[in-house]
């Protein structure tokens, strides 16, 4: 009789399992008060259901939407008892990663995992577990097995490249990474991009999503290459030091409180904007200002959401899993200089009660000196917890926006050269030639093209140095080598077109010596430093585009060489003035285009610093175009 009424009571369980989870979801459809009644029917659900996954993921819903700590851990517990029954049950995986993480966790959740030791998607995620553990060798390990049952998986690259890189060992990372780019094109999971959209650019944010599976690896190979440090290395240390940078936040700067409403809704963080504002009334912060990082986080709605937000609701802090800090350090690294208790570096000023709960942050960037305040902000109403951005005037709402915007390597390249570039017309039809020559060993050019239609254009070696491009916006990197201390230039230029029927002038060249010589030498033979014996003739070149010719294919052009004196603005007002040396007179030329070549006598030029110019005049049209100023010293 007994074991009749215990198989009928079997019998009704999972009936009564499915009363209370349909119970539960009524309850959770309500607002606010319906939530903690739920919880307690998924709860008696999955006492009924043990090997039941959905009554836990129901308890994990409601978790998230409660938030705060209380809920972190109502969604925690949920998730870490469904990934000990089915690891792969819905999106449990990805919303464990929106939650509140410390080494104990990881460790539980890599426990759950390992009762299903053959599963290779479990594989790798206990590999990702062992890398937040900093444990590379299991990582390393569980990775093999990933990719032996699983050959070409790109996250499984990404992962092993990334324990490698936390071990130290670069070598095995570079090559791990490279077979994540060779396989780039054809990932779905987009496991490349997560690990690096926190140090993106906006207009990277934005071709990457218009980037279509067959060009991920290209777009991805320039994405690294426009921020390698030392152009004249085989890899690109900028990877490595990404990776390291990685493990240094998640272990200093992970969230403490991600389910915080900061991170879940832009009225509140509007709320906190007003708290601040008040504040810093009197620091002249606008009140049309934008709380810093606004602008950051509209430009991940389309593509990067948090778990249970909706678009455009999230920060970018909550999805990093990182404080304010930790998205500033994983773009450029340590600060130069910081002060805790302090706002601002080059101000004195704190929030006077408890100084742990501000730093101010100075790095000293090609974009200027940049100082980034932060305070708790996400733990209480308007304090403790998480740091958040906290400007405190005008100039670091500015440095708080170019900061995000940027990243820097700490590579260091301390050798400061002197450089020239000259542009000319190309041989090849619809190119440009870009010249690039600096003083030191070795080195090496590289132009992107600014919008990435065209892929990059690099030479390397000793002296001179040619790309040949069209006219267009580019991004260049130029390094020099001396003696193995490193130079670095990185700016954006504009390489120009020269037309057929419009006057143009290339650049002006200028090499010691007393022989007319062609391109190619005039431009061997000049300085990289632009310093020329005295004593010594110079031999100048140019060539001019686009002029007019009469019936018999001639044109006929005037010319102009300026080199006018370069002094101090007191020894201009000593001097009354100098006037420049000036070399003018008439040509004329077969056809519209023509090189230029004079020979400058030592004696015409004392020794002293000139800025040079030619102006060529086209005296069948009148019109008149003028070279780049070049500055040279004569001594």
């Amino acid at each position: 009789m007994i074991a009749l009424l215990w198989a009928a009571l079997l019998l009704q369980t999972p009936a009564r399992a499915e009363s209370l989870l349909a119970a539960g979801r009524a309850h959770f459809a309500g607002r606010v008060i319906g939530r903690y009644p739920a919880l307690e029917a998924f709860r008696a659900a999955a006492r009924l259901a043990p090997d039941d996954p959905e009554p836990l993921y129901w308890q994990m819903k409601v978790g998230f939407y409660l938030g705060s700590d209380e809920g972190d851990v109502i969604a925690r517990e949920a998730i870490l008892r469904i990934l000990a029954l089915k690891p792969d049950y819905e999106d449990v995986w990805d919303r464990f990663h929106a939650l509140y993480r410390n080494p104990d966790i990881w460790r539980r959740a890599d426990r759950a995992l390992a009762l299903h030791p053959d599963d290779p998607v479990v594989l790798e995620r206990r590999a990702e577990l062992a890398i937040a553990l900093e444990e590379p060798q299991r990582a390393d390990s569980l990775l093999g097995e990933v990719l032996r049952q699983r050959a070409s998986h790109v996250p499984a690259y990404v992962l092993r490249a990334e324990a490698d890189f936390q071990a130290g060992r670069d070598t095995a990372g570079y090559r791990w990474y490279d077979s994540a780019l060779v396989h780039a094109d054809l990932d779905s999971t987009g496991a490349m991009w997560d690990r690096v959209w926190m140090i993106a650019t906006p207009d990277e944010m934005a071709a990457q999503d218009a980037t279509p599976p067959g060009e991920r690896r290209r777009f991805f190979e320039r994405f690294w290459a426009k921020r390698d440090p030392n152009l004249l290395t085989a890899g690109n240390e900028r990877i490595a030091e990404h990776f390291r940078r990685f493990a240094y936040a998640r272990r200093y700067f992970r969230l403490l409180h991600p389910l915080n409403l900061y991170h879940r809704s832009a009225r509140y963080r509007a709320v906190i904007l007003s708290y601040q504002r008040d504040f810093l009334q009197q620091l002249a912060i606008g009140d049309s200002a934008a709380y810093p990082g606004a602008d950051y986080d509209r430009m991940l709605a389309g593509s990067r959401q948090l778990q249970g937000v909706e678009a455009g609701e999230g920060t970018a802090l909550g999805i990093a899993g990182l404080d304010a800090r930790g998205l500033i350090f994983l773009r450029h690294g340590p600060p130069d200089r910081m002060l805790q208790g302090i706002f601002d570096p080059l101000r004195p000023f704190g929030p006077g009660d408890n100084p742990l709960d501000a730093e101010g942050w100075l790095y000293h960037t090609p974009q200027g000196t940049l100082t980034i305040g932060f305070q708790r902000g996400t733990g209480g109403s308007f304090g403790g917890g998480d740091f958040i951005f906290m400007p405190t005037n005008r100039r670091q709402v500015a440095s708080t926006a170019i900061a995000l915007k940027t990243d820097r390597s700490v590579v260091p390249a301390p050798l400061s050269a002197r450089a020239w570039s000259a542009f000319f017309q190309s041989r090849d039809v619809g190119l440009t030639d870009a010249y690039y020559k600096a003083s030191g060993d070795s080195a090496a050019a590289v132009l992107w093209s600014a919008g990435g239609e065209s892929e990059p254009v690099r030479a390397s070696g000793v002296g001179l140095l040619q790309l040949s491009v069209p006219a267009g916006r580019y991004d260049l990197g130029l390094d020099v080598d001396s003696a193995g201390v490193l130079g670095r230039a990185r700016r954006q230029i504009v390489v120009p077109r020269f037309s057929a029927v419009e006057l143009g002038l290339s650049s002006l060249a200028l090499a010691p010596g007393s022989a007319l010589l062609d391109r190619e030498a005039t431009l061997r033979g000049m300085p990289a430093d632009l310093t020329y014996p005295a004593g010594i003739p110079l031999a100048a070149y140019v060539e001019i585009y686009g002029l007019a010719t009469d019936q018999s294919g001639r044109s006929r052009y005037r010319l102009r060489y300026s080199f006018a004196p370069a002094r101090s603005f007191v020894a201009r007002l000593l001097a009354g003035g100098s006037r420049p040396v000036v070399f003018e007179f008439d040509r004329e030329a077969a056809g519209s285009s023509t090189a230029e070549r004079l020979i400058i006598e030592p004696d015409k030029l004392p020794a002293g610093r000139y800025q040079v110019t030619l102006a060529v005049t086209d005296l069948a049209r009148n019109v008149k175009s003028e070279s780049v100023a070049l500055d040279i010293t004569i001594h």
